[in-house]
């Protein structure tokens, strides 16, 4: 499969991953995009930035990156994906998906996701969720990749 191929799969599957996560803050919270907004808007001002958004996944990547080197390896993933699985729930398998989607972005096959696929995996995601393409995410935003909109 080529590099352009693996990445509009990972796309489409981070996509698929990030509705799986607003489907879970609406279960959760009961506030459907508006506790997606409150978890990325740092600054507070209605609307996620790329920036904010970046930096809520560079958490992410850095709780993933267990030996530190600054890549994701399949086997960090899959630890991740097992220790989300022993929570259950609804957030387990939500997690799951979503690093199955993650495994997707190695776009050049080293069986380990650099930071530099995974910020082209998050922008990628952040573009497809910002439909009117402001460069921000919106609460209506969050709520339209939700299952069912």
């Amino acid at each position: 499969m080529s590099r352009i191929s693996r990445f509009s799969s990972a796309l489409v599957a981070g996509v698929f991953a990030l509705t799986a996560i607003a489907a879970h803050a609406q279960n959760a919270e009961g506030r459907g995009g508006r506790g997606m907004l409150d978890r990325y808007d740092t600054d507070k001002d209605g609307k996620v930035s790329l920036a904010e958004y970046e930096t809520g996944r560079q958490n992410q990547f850095r709780r993933i990156d267990t030996d530190g080197n600054g890549a994701l390896s399949f086997a960090e993933i899959d630890a991740a994906g097992a220790e989300a699985a022993q929570r259950g729930g609804g957030m387990a398998q939500m997690m799951q998906q979503r690093l199955a989607a993650l495994k997707a972005a190695d776009t050049n096959g080293d069986g380990s996701i650099s930071a530099e696929e995974y910020k082209a995996y998050v922008d990628a995601a952040f573009k497809a969720l910002d439909k009117n393409a402001d460069g921000f995410l919106t609460a209506d935003e969050f709520q339209a990749a939700m299952p069912g909109h």
